[in-house]
């Protein structure tokens, strides 16, 4: 199975080489987690061939985690721009990397189902697209429900939605042979002492909550748990590093981010430090912490 490289030998290496290029791979993680950096450097990094780590296409971004995608197109073109200037010498520039980006707003659970039934088939026909990502999957599926309808009747109908979307995701993998992203957001989830015992221990040490009364999972349910191939765990935490100055009432703390594998077909459950820089995602020291 080839890979898309995710620009960094330490997060290559704690991923097997990176992204799998058939399938859903799920990228779960709470707000500043990095998701939308990692998926934006995705875009870029796809279009580089095969000897470099991409997978020598285009991609299409469906965007759908605020009511519009100039934010995160400002970002990707702050990426492209750098991107351009260490790829130069295979003709890259920061025009022609946006240009090979379709970008398409999602604002309904409709309209997404409708842009991936005409939109998303039609450009795939025309071009060469290698990476489909939908940033975010919970941004829609978490905030448009229908009122009228009891709580079970909406989950029902909810998880029916994410079934469908995942059929229709991996049928376009397969037949277009491109990579599908989508990103997720996470929710808290309560511990009693019975729960607790089956929590695996990567699990406790990547979703335990700080209190460590509960859990920080990835949100919609075990509905779409079962729909992605690979799930991706982001995290981020305050590490505190001590006192300020004599004079100073200010904590010094320092954000640590990881990526985690949560479940994978080839690959142990197992993490890698990152930061967010200004030229994007980048691992630090070792690339796998250890199998969990």
């Amino acid at each position: 199975m080839r890979k898309l490289s995710l620009g960094c030998p330490h997060l290559d290496r704690c991923l097997a080489g990176g992204i799998d290029h058939s399938g859903i791979t799920e990228i779960a993680g709470e707000a500043g987690a990095g998701k939308t950096q990692l998926v934006l450097q995705l875009l870029l990094r796809v279009q580089l061939p095969h000897a470099l780590g991409g997978l020598g296409g285009g991609a299409i971004f469906l965007h759908s985690d605020a009511p519009s995608y100039m934010p995160a197109m400002s970002r990707l073109r702050s990426l492209a721009a750098t991107f351009a200037n260490q790829h130069r010498a295979y003709g890259a520039t920061s025009d022609r990397l946006m240009d090979n980006v379709a970008v398409m707003q999602v604002d309904h659970p409709d309209d997404l189902e409708e842009i991936l039934r005409t939109a998303v088939p039609s450009h795939l026909r025309v071009k060469q697209v290698r990476l489909i990502v939908l940033d975010s999957i919970a941004a829609l599926y978490r905030t448009h429900l229908d009122e009228s309808m009891g709580r079970a009747e909406q989950h029902g109908t909810r998880a029916q939605q994410l079934f469908g979307l995942a059929a229709r995701l991996k049928r376009l993998s397969d037949e277009f042979n491109v990579a599908v992203v989508v990103t997720n957001q996470v929710t808290d989830k309560p511990l009693d002492a019975a729960a607790a015992v089956s929590v695996a221990p990567w699990e406790r040490s990547a979703c335990g909550l700080p209190d460590g009364g509960g859990m920080r999972v990835p949100a919609l349910g075990t509905a779409w748990a079962h729909c992605s191939n690979t799930r991706l765990l982001l995290t981020r935490h305050a590490v505190w590093l001590g006192e300020g100055g004599l004079d100073s009432e200010t904590r010094q703390t320092q954000t640590l981010r990881q990526l985690h594998v949560a479940w994978s077909p080839r690959l142990p459950n197992r993490s890698a430090h990152f930061e967010v820089r200004e030229e994007g995602i980048v691992g630090t020291g070792d690339g796998a912490l250890g199998v969990r």
